[in-house]
């Protein structure tokens, strides 16, 4: 048994984590906000999830979520190893996504302080000379019944309400990937010795598009789709390159569409 402490063990992420290593018989802390016993005492390994990312109305909280806390258990707490949950969002309007690629800053990209922030953190990590581990998955499913993010919603709104209004163009496409492929994959990596390459993309390594989506959705609930005007006309996302990643495990991802007819079936029994 080992001891691991997950910062924003309360996420939707982060809660994935706390369940699954428990599960493996592991002894885990998730800290309260404002406990100073972080730096007192051995956190063990460290999975730092704790970030955030509305830049609109919270701009000073995705600093302190994504770096400023980060940067203060770098400097000051006792830990084994440290891994940092970044995102694949920084290979945002890219042709190219492996951890190699040179990544850019979009000004027209009105979340860039989120992927400011994530390049910052991770630069942070691997100047530390700190034993760290920058994870960048896609963009993370799973249930999260209560979530506002776009794919709970839009199944919310096609069972409830048997419509979705779709803000989005019907071939804007992007990479989802199973929350519980993150939390596997990233528990094996955790294993591997600190020479192996410390930044690795998780993500199911095919980009899904809305309208992909919609479709299984119509047919699932017999919802209607209303294609409204476009807010996602500045973003591109190219597949992500997993291969280092299945260099390392043995990796089968799930894929959302075959998984969002169980969603839809568990977000029914909810109700």
């Amino acid at each position: 048994m080992s001891k691991f402490t997950v910062f924003g063990g309360r996420g939707f992420i982060g809660s994935e984590f706390v369940k699954e290593l428990r599960t493996q018989g592991h002894d885990v802390f998730v800290p309260e906000r404002e406990d100073l016993s972080i730096y007192e005492d051995d956190l063990g390994t460290v999975i730092y999830s704790a970030g955030y990312g509305d830049c609109q109305r919270d701009q000073f909280n995705v600093l302190t979520a994504n770096v400023i806390l980060l940067s203060s258990l770098l400097q000051k707490a006792k830990f084994d190893k440290l891994v940092y949950i970044s995102s694949t969002r920084v290979y945002m309007n890219q042709n190219e996504s492996s951890e190699y690629s040179d990544v850019t800053i979009c000004s027209k990209d009105n979340r860039r302080l989120f992927n400011l922030t994530k390049l910052t953190a991770e630069e942070l990590c691997l100047k530390s000379e700190r034993e760290c581990l920058i994870i960048r998955p896609s963009n993370v499913y799973g249930l999260a019944l209560n979530s506002n993010l776009f794919l709970p919603s839009i199944i919310r709104n096609a069972i409830k309400n048997k419509h979705i209004d779709m803000y989005v163009d019907k071939n804007y496409e992007k990479d989802y990937v199973s929350v519980y492929d993150v939390v596997s994959s990233t528990l094996k990596l955790i294993k591997f010795p600190q020479e192996v390459n410390k930044i690795i993309n998780i993500s199911s390594g095919e980009n899904i598009s809305a309208n992909d989506i919609a479709q299984v959705l119509i047919n699932k609930t017999g919802c209607s789709i209303k294609w409204k005007q476009t807010l996602n006309n500045t973003e591109c996302f190219s597949p992500i390159d997993i291969s280092y990643l299945k260099s390392l495990i043995d990796y089968k991802p799930r894929t959302l569409i075959n998984d969002i007819n169980n969603m839809v079936d568990s977000f029914i029994e909810s109700i």
